[in-house]
């Protein structure tokens, strides 16, 4: 790739129009399958995340394979604009669609020229850590490398955070942080920002834009590549909000009921309204504590006849969760104090029915300040060397990068156990399908 930086035209507005280096460029995407976002031209919406799927240089044309499909009103000869970096620079052109060629496989214009990349195409908004907004992400990488840090900006094109820890998925361990790990251009298909003013939750696909290295710590631009429409439009509501404040609105308390509740309605689950008075608000919560839950008699069946494991040490704790089971309809319940005591209860041959589902102490495979995902991964392995059914980890705090390695038939819960939360989380398990 020496001819791109030799191929490089004075100023940054200057186009590069060599056919050789063009070519190289993306040749190199290709080869390497590196993902990159195209967005439409003249507009504000978020980006498609993309890689070439096929490339014709004779023709002037390549194939995109996309995260997402265009609207099916999107006419030929619509103009896109894809970023990409390659050899640790950034570039953009302008494609044109030329038609759909499969499914999320759409063919396009090669670009006539190429541009070095303006990484100011939004207006950025600082977070301060005492906000508590924080990021986790994934790379693509095999087994893969995970991320987390407080949020530091945040724009409709993507986000900065400060790297606290990068985990290896497969095993929690550890690993150094410094910006050899993330090569312009990363593919992140996982991201999640959490706790942003007014939304609680924001997920997307990411590329990696830069990695800066500020004393003792580490800055990681991120670019969105890939979001849903809904996504989308809950995060311009974050950044008018931001505006607002910015010029002088009222921002509510960091903790107060009314900003509680309206995060939770964001995160789906239900907003009430706000009692006048402290009175009628502890009225309020003892009516709804003592409402008995209307149960499907499918579902109450289904609590009732499984066979569910509580693998933790025996104590208080213990004995709690298994009353507030018993209480919920769990009735078929057994409790073991470490996890070498499972593999009896999983033993071929039984006259009854095997565990359908396992609820685990995380504290019991955490040794020293390991990371919890390091223990994820150990309960994890036992419990697929039992069959692998339906899984609750339980732990004092859910912390935010184990939401990164969640598996299909894994769930996180904190203790000690109750409401709505726990309820619900118990019976998704017991829906799934055996394996």
């Amino acid at each position: 790739m020496n001819r791109l930086k030799s191929g490089k035209t004075e100023g940054r507005g200057a186009p590069i129009e060599d056919p050789q280096v063009m070519g190289d460029a993306l040749q190199s995407l290709f080869e390497t399958e590196e993902e990159f976002s195209i967005r439409v031209e003249g507009t504000s919406t978020l980006p498609y995340a993309s890689r070439i799927q096929q490339l014709h240089f004779p023709e002037g044309r390549f194939v995109l394979k996309l995260v997402r499909p265009l609207p099916h009103e999107m006419p030929a000869g619509a103009e896109f604009r894809m970023l990409f970096a390659v050899d640790g620079q950034r570039f953009e052109g302008i494609i044109g669609l030329l038609g759909r060629e499969g499914y999320l496989q759409y063919g396009f214009r090669l670009p006539s020229s190429l541009f070095q990349a303006d990484r100011r195409a939004h207006p950025r908004y600082p977070f301060r850590p005492r906000e508590n907004a924080y990021v986790i992400a994934q790379d693509a990488g095999i087994p893969g490398i995970g991320v987390a840090g407080p949020l530091v900006n945040l724009s409709m094109g993507g986000l900065a955070l400060r790297v606290d820890r990068a985990l290896r998925m497969d095993d929690g361990v550890r690993v150094p942080v410094n910006s050899a790990l993330f090569e312009r251009g990363k593919s992140f298909p996982r991201l999640r920002v959490q706790d942003l003013p007014l939304l609680h939750l924001l997920e997307a696909r990411a590329i990696s834009a830069h990695a800066t290295e500020r004393g003792s710590e580490l800055i990681l631009g991120l670019g969105f590549a890939g979001m849903s429409d809904e996504e989308e439009a809950a995060l311009l509501r974050t950044l008018q909000f931001r505006e607002t404040m910015y010029r002088g609105g009222q921002r509510p308390e960091a903790d107060s009921p009314a900003r509680a509740r309206t995060r939770g309605a964001a995160a789906g689950e239900a907003a009430y309204p706000e009692p006048e008075d402290a009175e009628d608000a502890q009225d309020a919560e003892a009516a709804a504590a003592e409402a008995p839950l209307e149960v499907a008699l499918p579902l109450r069946l289904h609590r009732r006849s499984t066979r569910t494991v509580l693998v933790m040490a025996d104590g208080p704790l213990r004995q709690g969760i298994l009353e507030r089971l018993r209480e919920q309809g769990y009735h078929r319940l057994e409790a073991v104090p470490d996890l070498d005591a499972l593999a009896p209860l999983f033993a071929p041959g039984q006259r009854r029915a095997l565990p359908g589902l396992v609820l685990a102490d995380l504290a019991l495979a955490r040794s020293g300040d390991a990371e919890p995902l390091a223990a994820v991964r150990i309960i994890e392995r036992r419990v697929s060397e039992l069959g692998g059914p339906p899984t609750v980890i339980l732990c004092e705090e859910v912390d935010p990068t184990l939401l990164l390695a969640l598996e299909s038939r894994t769930r996180f819960l904190p203790y000690p156990a109750g409401g709505e939360r726990w309820v619900a989380t118990l019976d998704a398990m017991l829906a799934q399908e055996p394996e």
